[in-house]
């Protein structure tokens, strides 16, 4: 019975290890591409801009996507000490990416939105064309929502990559920190808490020890004569 209840939960462990192994490998290579996605999309034309928007857009948000990158991996020491420190901080730091999905989800809703109302304040002004056209030969002192428009396509990109890069730093850190998938499943507590644990019973030992050597010193010392 102890044989197959070791290789089960060492088949368990096997899965759970090759499922991590695969998932950082995803998450790291996704940061990265999703950084470029930009770029692609604009030149497939798969978000409906306008032409006098889309080149420069496609640029500024791929620049700012791999600037949040290099600055997110520039910080990973900080966000060590926090992501498995556990508490209020390490839940703040897990519910970000999910937050950050939420605001790319509201950013394309507000996108397709003021891009409808962009292109009704054409019919408004008694402009005649299809969409397409629109699009295509709008000039861009006259584009209605502009600045609108802008913000909510470089926030789509934005914040997804924010999600991607905070999760793959998340498994890298694991990586380096040499924490287990097993034991963070569990609630064992993480290496940050161990460590201070450690230091704060090394600091009791330290008491301790000096302690006995004053009493020592004071019994060692000869008395003054009175």
């Amino acid at each position: 019975m102890r044989k197959l209840r070791e290789s089960g939960t060492r088949r368990e462990s096997l899965r759970i290890a090759a499922f991590a192994t695969f998932f950082k490998n995803y998450m790291s290579v996704s940061a990265i591409v999703a950084a470029s996605v930009p770029i692609p999309v604009a030149a497939l034309k798969l978000i409906p801009t306008y032409s006098q928007q889309r080149g420069f857009l496609s640029v500024y948000a791929s620049l700012f996507c791999f600037l949040l990158v290099a600055f997110v991996f520039s910080i990973r020491h900080q966000l060590a000490t926090r992501m498995f420190s556990g508490g209020r901080r390490a839940a703040f730091i897990s519910a970000l990416p999910a937050l950050f999905i939420l605001l790319t989800m509201f950013c394309i809703l507000g996108y397709h939105a003021t891009l409808q109302r962009s292109l009704q304040q054409w019919r408004e002004l008694g402009v005649v064309a299809t969409s397409t056209d629109l699009l295509n030969k709008a000039d861009y002192l006259e584009i209605p929502y502009s600045l609108s428009l802008a913000a909510y396509y470089l926030g789509i990109f934005v914040f997804a990559e924010l999600a991607f890069v905070l999760m793959a730093m998340r498994e890298y850190l694991q990586d380096a920190l040499h924490l287990k998938e097993l034991a963070l499943l569990r609630g064992e507590p993480s290496m940050a808490q161990a460590d201070s644990v450690r230091s704060r019973s090394a600091a009791q030992d330290s008491k301790g020890s000096d302690a006995p050597a004053d009493s020592a010193e004071m019994a060692a010392r000869p008395e003054s004569p009175q």
